[in-house]
């Protein structure tokens, strides 16, 4: 399924291993507003009737909630995680009009750390990966990622897959 799908700036050989979005968890913040929201509409019916008010409350509660809603589903839906048989390239979306893309090779990553931080990310299993490179870059963090540690096997795996089809071709061994 991941090897049909392709993105931008995708190199002519390379072919998507892992393609993630951040825990669902995320939205839960949204939702439980949206909740809030539509129990002060019910409560303003109850105090009020059908009147001006409740029904002010109405629209402007369903404005606020399609708002929030829409925000953080097109945060959610484009932010990205690509694991490739090349690289690994972080599509970090945080509003309608701010995106950030980072990626780091895979013959220029050191160590993959994985963490997993609380109760609910615990019991959810979801945390944060971190990703040191060579040189002078800070490296990927990529954030509430489902099941880390399984990308991180990935990551490592698709890493020595690499690295042993070098040393079979008989190239100079590149990863580090």
């Amino acid at each position: 399924m991941a090897e049909e799908l392709e993105f931008d700036n995708q190199r002519p050989d390379e072919k998507i291993i892992l393609l993630r979005r951040r825990h669902p968890w995320v939205l839960s913040k949204t939702g439980l507003l949206i909740f809030i929201i539509a129990i002060i509409i019910v409560i303003s019916f109850f105090i009020w009737g059908a009147s001006l008010i409740s029904v002010t409350f109405l629209i402007m509660g369903g404005v606020l909630a399609l708002y929030l809603f829409s925000t953080r589903w097109f945060v959610y839906a484009n932010d990205i995680y690509i694991l490739t048989n090349q690289r690994i390239i972080n599509i970090d979306q945080s509003g309608f009009f701010a995106r950030r893309v980072s990626e780091a090779e895979l013959d220029n990553i050191q160590n993959v750390t994985y963490e997993i931080k609380g109760p609910i990310k615990s019991f959810l299993n979801f945390g944060e990966i971190q990703i040191q490179t060579a040189g002078n870059s800070p490296g990927l963090l990529l954030k509430n990622v489902e099941n880390p540690h399984f990308v991180q096997e990935r990551i490592v795996a698709i890493q020595k897959q690499q690295k042993n089809r070098a040393q079979s071709l008989g190239q100079p061994n590149v990863l580090r």
